[in-house]
């Protein structure tokens, strides 16, 4: 779920509540950054700012004033806790929120696609946006560096600049792109889980962390590039977020993995030369998997709103005849759920004569109030969809005659009763006949089907119309 910044606000109650929650995670992820630092240097892995701005941004209303002080409170509370001072403290926390700002600000102003990293060019606007953020925290480690930690203006610009862009750039797009989890957890449940994974879902998975063991096998200044591939096949496999989280999981193991000598390079990296080299390295390497996974989200929802447009009818949004018939062999094509299976043939009576006296206009409206109306009296698996013109038809897999009757009766009846407001205010009403073919045999093409139940319809047009009419199979 992406934000949507609406004027409204919950309860003061709740917003207070909220932005607690806000100081807390601040606290705890800046204390852990703390601890990932070496003696001397600050922290190897970041993440405070980073997740601070996810957090805000992610909210469904604006942060307000309650939420940007718990946050600067949270910050001043964990280095407090680390007896760093207070002038340290103060320092550090205004350089922060400087970064944090900039990043905030700047990535509010954008559509929800860009910035849930959902359209082709997200990343080329997202990487300038991580960039001005990373100076904004530059500019402040240009002034505290060297009163902090005796270096020079210039390292102080840079290595907070170096370090700000690889946090953003990692652990920025896991939460823009993270699922609303809510919704997944009281939504139905998707039928794949990971005992259905084929091999080539777990394969790039595997291959990463493969890469990653092989890293620390080998040693030497290119065992850095070692998971690129892996990561590049991931984007093409998973999902966006997950790309984000495997590209996350890359970078904090390289920062920490080579402070911590777990990951040798060949070459020591205790200079502040080679440790900008390497965040700025850290932070291009994961830019290649990131942005192949963002073109992969809009190629994949662009494809989907094509396959839609190819298989539903424009006007009503149900399936059209090819839709209907591919997915209606779909649906037979599992026999012990689908039979037995009865189809509907239904025709809207005396179409042409309200296209003839109302207009065309009047004639869509009755069309798309019978899809809707028809779709609200069928049950979650049955199939409709617009053969054409006013024809209509419905495949109720694993269900009996009498049921199968019952529903085509409920929407004869539901249909008879509706009215249509037209544009004029005047009240059009219509009615429908529907042929209904059953089936108890598994492997009846669907062609069959409905050509017996039109020629049930056929009769209920003879028998006087809005009815409806059983032929048995």
């Amino acid at each position: 779920m992406q934000p949507s910044h609406e004027t409204h606000r919950p309860g003061a109650g709740l917003d207070l509540k909220d932005a607690l929650l806000v100081g807390a995670i601040v606290i705890v992820c800046s204390i852990f950054g703390i601890y990932t630092a070496p003696p001397g240097v600050l922290a190897a892995f970041w993440p405070t700012n980073a997740v601070l701005v996810g957090l805000l941004l992610r909210r469904a209303h604006p942060p307000g004033p309650a939420h940007w002080l718990c946050a600067v409170a949270g910050y001043i509370v964990a280095d407090l806790y680390m007896n760093h001072g207070w002038p340290k403290t103060l320092m550090l926390t205004s350089t922060n929120m400087m970064g944090v700002s900039v990043c905030y600000l700047l990535l509010a102003r954008m559509s929800d696609d860009v910035r849930g990293l959902r359209h082709p060019r997200s990343m080329l606007r997202f990487v300038p946006v991580a960039m001005c953020a990373a100076t904004a925290a530059g500019v402040g480690g240009l002034f505290i560096h060297p009163a902090l930690f005796g270096g020079t203006r210039a390292y102080g610009f840079m290595f907070w600049f170096s370090t700000e862009l690889v946090n953003y750039i990692a652990i920025l797009p896991v939460l823009l792109t993270m699922p609303d989890l809510l919704r997944r957890m009281l939504g139905p449940r998707r039928r794949s889980d990971w005992r259905s994974w084929r091999a080539e879902q777990v394969a790039p998975l595997a291959a990463f962390a493969g890469s990653l063991w092989l890293e620390t096998q080998l040693g030497g200044p290119g065992v850095i590039a070692f998971p690129i591939p892996a990561m590049l096949w991931c984007a093409l496999t998973y999902s966006l977020f997950a790309t984000a989280g495997i590209t996350l999981l890359f970078s904090m193991w390289t920062l920490l993995a080579i402070a911590s000598g777990a990951l040798v390079i060949g070459a020591p990296v205790d200079t502040p030369q080679a440790i900008m080299s390497l965040r700025v390295g850290v932070t291009l390497t994961a830019l290649a998997p990131l942005a192949v996974a963002s073109v992969m989200v809009a190629r994949n929802e662009l494809l989907a709103r094509l396959q839609h447009a190819a298989s539903h009818d424009p006007l009503t949004q149900v399936l059209n005849r090819g839709g209907f018939m591919a997915r209606a062999d779909g649906v037979l094509a599992a026999p012990a759920q689908a039979w037995p299976a009865a189809v509907l043939m239904m025709d809207i009576d005396f179409f042409k004569k309200v296209n003839d006296t109302h207009g065309h206009a009047a004639g869509d409206d009755v069309l798309t109030g019978f899809a809707h109306l028809a779709a609200g009296c069928l049950r979650s698996g049955d199939v409709l969809g617009r053969l054409g013109g006013e024809e209509f038809a419905v495949l109720l897999p694993g269900c009996a005659a009498d049921d199968a009757r019952a529903i085509a009766q409920r929407i004869c009846d539901a249909f008879a009763a509706h009215t249509v407001a037209l544009a004029d205010g005047t009240r059009l009403q219509a009615t429908v006949s529907i042929g209904l073919g059953c089936w108890s045999a598994p492997g009846t093409p669907v062609g069959t089907m409905l050509s017996a139940a039109d020629a049930a319809l056929y009769r209920a047009k003879h028998d006087g119309r809005n009815r409806v009419v059983l032929d048995a199979a």
